[in-house]
C-alpha cells in the first residue's frame, strides 16, 4: 500500500500582507499631508498678514493678464452634468474591468472631496474679507477628484498617462480660476490637500476592512 506525503499547505503568495501594509502607509501619509496642506494653507496665506498680501498680489497679478474670457471659458466646461458624466464614465470604466471597489472609490472621492471642501469653505473665517471665505476651491477640488479617480480606474499600463493628463487638466483649471478672479492660489493649494486626505481616507478604510480570503491551493 503507497502512502502519500501531503506537504503542509502555505500560501503561495506573501506579497499581499507586505503590499497591504505598504498601501496602509502610503494611506496614512496621504491623509497627514492633505491635512498639513490644508491647515498650512489657511493658517499661512488667510491667518498670517502677510501671507493674506502675497495671496492677494498673487491673484492681482493673475487677473492682469487679461484671460478672464478664457478662464471663465474652462470653468464653464465643469458643472453638475459634466461632473455627473464623468463619474458615471469613471465607474462604468471600473465595473467594465471587475473593479467593483474602484466604482465605489470613485464615487466616495468626488462627492467625499466635495463635501469637505464645502463644509471648509462654509466653516472657515477669513480676516478682513467683506467677501467671506474661498478657501478651498470648489472646481479644483472637482477636477482633482476626478483625475485622481481616472487614475485609478485605469489598467497599469496606463496609469503615467492618465497621471499626466491628471496633473495638466487640474493645473489647468487652478490657473483658470486664478485669471478669472475666483481664487487665490491658497485655494487652489488647499484644494488639493483635500483630494489628497479624502483619497488617503478612503484607501485606509479600503485596507483595513476585511476582505475576502483568495482559494489556495493544496
Amino acid at each position: 500500500m503507497t502512502t502519500l506525503a501531503t506537504a503542509p499547505t502555505v500560501p503561495l503568495i506573501e506579497a499581499p500582507p507586505r503590499r497591504r501594509a505598504g498601501g496602509i502607509v502610503v494611506a496614512v501619509l496621504a491623509v497627514v499631508l492633505g491635512a498639513a496642506t490644508v491647515v498650512g494653507s489657511y493658517v499661512l496665506a488667510v491667518l498670517d498678514p502677510r501671507g493674506r498680501a502675497l495671496d492677494e498680489a498673487v491673484l492681482r497679478a493673475a487677473t492682469g493678464v487679461g484671460l478672464r474670457t478664457e478662464g471663465l471659458t474652462v470653468l464653464e466646461l465643469v458643472g453638475i452634468p459634466s461632473v455627473a458624466l464623468a463619474v458615471l464614465v469613471l465607474t462604468g470604466v471600473a465595473l467594465a474591468r471587475g473593479r467593483g471597489g474602484r466604482a465605489v472609490t470613485v464615487v466616495g472621492l468626488v462627492l467625499g472631496s466635495q463635501l469637505v471642501t464645502q463644509a471648509l469653505k462654509a466653516g472657515l473665517v477669513r480676516p478682513e474679507s467683506a467677501e467671506g471665505n474661498s478657501l478651498p476651491s470648489g472646481h479644483v477640488t472637482l477636477v482633482a477628484s476626478l483625475g485622481l479617480a481616472l487614475v485609478l480606474v485605469v489598467p497599469r499600463a496606463l496609469r503615467p498617462v492618465a497621471a499626466l493628463a491628471a496633473v495638466g487638466v487640474t493645473g489647468l483649471a487652478g490657473v483658470a480660476t486664478m485669471v478669472a478672479g475666483w481664487h487665490r492660489p491658497s485655494d487652489v493649494v488647499a484644494a488639493l490637500g483635500v483630494v489628497a486626505a479624502t483619497a488617503g481616507v478612503l484607501s485606509l478604510a479600503a485596507a483595513l476592512l476585511p476582505g475576502r480570503r483568495r482559494p489556495r491551493c493544496a
